[in-house]
């Protein structure tokens, strides 16, 4: 009566994979009642077996009406006690004509533990004990009470396998839900950071854009306006100069498209490509410009060489646009251990206490983002001084 007790585990929600077992468990549930069936036709005789095999059969339409629709459930639903009270009936009448049919018991306490709570499945382990019970008791001889010990020992070991059973069943439904949070944890983790990846690639373009693209179109309308305004000769060369901030444009275009490095550095060197930017300063705004290199030029990380180009150009493109300055000058310093870019000029100056503007802003998260430092020196009428430091 206790073979097939661990199918227990079957009441557990329908998502687990052991409840995907139906036709399995029905397959067994048959094959005991053959077997009970059997039984019966070898040990009883005459109305007595006819009795217990009649009932051990109506078993089967009773299961396949009612008991396949059963359902646990808390409070039990009406309808699993309606079967197993069905089923309680017809089993006492198969034990009280034939005592072998109890073999059924092999897929019936299964079922009342799939279907009831632990308390009322041992209720039910006892009620379907109850015959064999009576009938060891009243037997005579020590035999009987032999029989009546063994009942109750199954009995009891068949309520603590249950309980045993039903611990498991909490842990694994635990266990399962834990992994559930588990994997929608890590969805969600995965579209925090693809969201993350994408604010960072907009904010990365939206800096190189600034820093490149949005400075060289307001060059080249400087340049145009200056022609207009210019004599011929004058004209044609800021007309020169701005088609050739065009086609540095659409080159530095191309390298923003194909994630290359800026066109100012390719096949250049970063004080060639700092000194061009100086030397284009004086040509556009007629200051005068000064250039300096200190120290041994090495080459330096691609990172490293990227954030100060990008800083010489939106602090001369500042000159250009807000300082009206007379003197400018750019100075870049190889260190030991880094690199030091100092952009400086005697133009208008600005309150430090109210920097705004989506180009130094840039250009700090840039230089943090390398590791190094931004300073920023200006007083209105005073002109400014910014250093770049960015490690090696």
């Amino acid at each position: 009566m206790l073979v097939g007790v661990s199918e227990t585990l079957s009441h557990v929600p329908d998502q687990h994979a052991w409840t995907r077992g139906v036709l399995m468990r029905d397959a067994y549930y048959g094959l005991a009642l053959a077997g009970s069936v059997a039984a019966v036709w070898i040990t009883g005789a005459g109305t007595g077996r006819a009795v217990s095999i009649a009932a051990l059969c109506a078993l089967v339409p009773w299961y396949l009406l009612v008991g396949r629709g059963a359902r646990r459930g808390s409070p039990v639903p009406a309808r699993t006690v309606c079967y197993l009270f069905g089923v309680l009936a017809l089993l006492m009448t198969a034990q009280l004509t034939v005592l072998a049919s109890s073999m059924v018991l092999f897929a019936l306490v299964p079922q009342s533990f799939m279907l009831l709570p632990v308390g009322w499945g041992v209720l039910a382990l006892a009620a379907f004990n109850a015959v064999p019970l009576v009938e060891a008791v009243g037997a005579p001889g020590p035999g009987g009470v032999v029989t009546a010990g063994v009942v109750v020992l199954g009995v009891v070991f068949g309520a603590w396998f249950a309980w045993w059973i039903q611990r498991i069943i909490e842990q694994s439904r635990e266990r399962a839900d834990l992994l559930a949070q588990l994997a929608a944890t890590r969805e969600e983790l995965a579209e925090s950071q693809r969201r993350a990846g994408m604010l960072a690639e907009r904010q990365r373009l939206a800096m190189e854009i600034h820093d490149t693209l949005a400075q060289g179109f307001t060059s080249i309308l400087m340049l145009l306006d200056a022609a207009d305004a210019a004599p011929p000769e004058q004209a044609r060369a800021h007309r020169e100069r701005a088609a050739r901030a065009a086609r540095e444009n659409l080159a530095e275009a191309r390298a923003l498209v194909c994630a290359q490095p800026p066109a100012a550095l390719a096949g250049s060197s970063l004080p060639d490509a700092l000194r061009r930017l100086v030397d284009r300063l004086g040509e556009e705004t007629g200051a005068a410009t000064s250039w300096e290199l200190a120290g041994e030029p090495r080459r330096l990380p691609a990172g490293t060489e990227v954030v100060v180009l990008r800083c010489a150009q939106e602090a001369l493109a500042n000159v250009r646009r807000h300082a009206g300055a007379a003197r400018a000058a750019l100075c870049l310093r190889y260190l030991p251990d880094g690199v030091r870019l100092e952009v400086s000029d005697d133009g208008a100056g600005f309150d430090l206490t109210a920097l705004t503007g989506f180009g130094l802003a840039g250009m700090r998260e840039r230089v943090a983002q390398a590791g190094g430092r931004l300073t920023i020196r200006s007083a209105p009428g005073s002109g400014t001084v910014l250093t770049v430091e960015a490690p090696a």
